[in-house]
């Protein structure tokens, strides 16, 4: 076994990956606890030092996968999420400047690259963005229409609502998030009677059929890749994977070998002469 086999053993292992997964937690109560008032300053500075030495780690932890996994821990799309969580919130740490340590938090996103359970929403999150796209889109349309309805129909009575489009767009975001709607409501109703049509119609169609397709399309994608198919499915391509990995380690060594018996090959014959 060679030395990349053997690091690759050790940082693929369960007994690593369940320590960096400690390592996470503990760095997000350090953090936590950073931000608490009435914290003394010496024990900030140990804080501080903790999580410094904490990002040191998962630094030389990131250096140690690509090390040990090469090409294959660039075609992992979490091992590249790791790669770019720790390059972003790393700086505020090694460098100390306030405007950057804000990203620290950063690092607690890789507790779902870490537990399998939370792995597997964040891909199905991912994999439902395209019908998300969609839906917003939508929803955006309508809100516009909505929007240019409304300050037509209650611009010059109730200006402070639907004085004009983009007061109109905001007022009805309010509605749609059924936030101090009456209200709202209520201001238009003292000058226009018959403008809880408006209101009605906007919040069947908008809240209660648009806003539940954000819903539809996630629970969707979620039982698709809870599924026992592409669970199978998935193991079989990483399977795949790590099978061509072996292929072209195992086809390096026999060209290293035929390279060294050739080479052997021709030194012997000028002896044999």
């Amino acid at each position: 076994m060679t030395v990349r086999q053997r690091l690759a053993s050790i940082v693929n292992g369960k007994t690593f990956h369940n320590g960096i997964l400690a390592l996470i937690f503990v760095n997000g109560v350090v953090l936590a606890v950073d931000v608490m008032p009435g914290v003394a300053e010496e024990t900030r500075r140990i804080l501080q030092l903790i999580d410094r030495v904490i990002v040191w780690v998962f630094i030389v932890e990131i250096i140690l996968r690509i090390i040990a996994n090469g090409r294959a821990f660039f075609r992992d799309g979490w091992s590249l999420f790791d790669f770019f969580v720790v390059a972003i919130s790393a700086p505020g740490t090694v460098t100390g400047l306030s405007a950057l340590r804000i990203l620290r938090a950063l690092r607690l996103l890789r507790v779902l690259s870490g537990v399998s359970q939370l792995r597997r929403v964040g891909e199905a999150l991912v994999a439902a963005v395209p019908g998300i796209s969609w839906v917003a889109a939508l929803l955006f349309l309508i809100v516009v229409i909505s929007a240019i309805i409304g300050t037509n129909l209650f611009g010059e009575g109730v200006p402070e609502h639907f004085g004009d489009l983009f007061t109109s767009m905001y007022t009805l975001f309010m509605v749609l998030t059924l936030e101090d709607w009456p209200d709202v409501a209520d201001a238009v109703l003292e000058v226009y009677p018959m403008g809880w049509i408006f209101f009605v119609t906007f919040i069947i169609i908008v809240t209660f059929t648009v806003v539940n397709l954000f819903v539809g399309v996630i629970v969707a994608v979620m039982d698709r890749e809870t599924s026992d198919y592409y669970d199978r499915e998935k193991a079989y391509r990483a399977r795949l994977r790590t099978d061509m990995d072996t292929l072209m380690a195992q086809v390096e060594s026999i060209s290293d070998r035929v390279g060294r018996l050739a080479t052997n090959d021709e030194t012997e014959e000028p002896d044999a002469g």
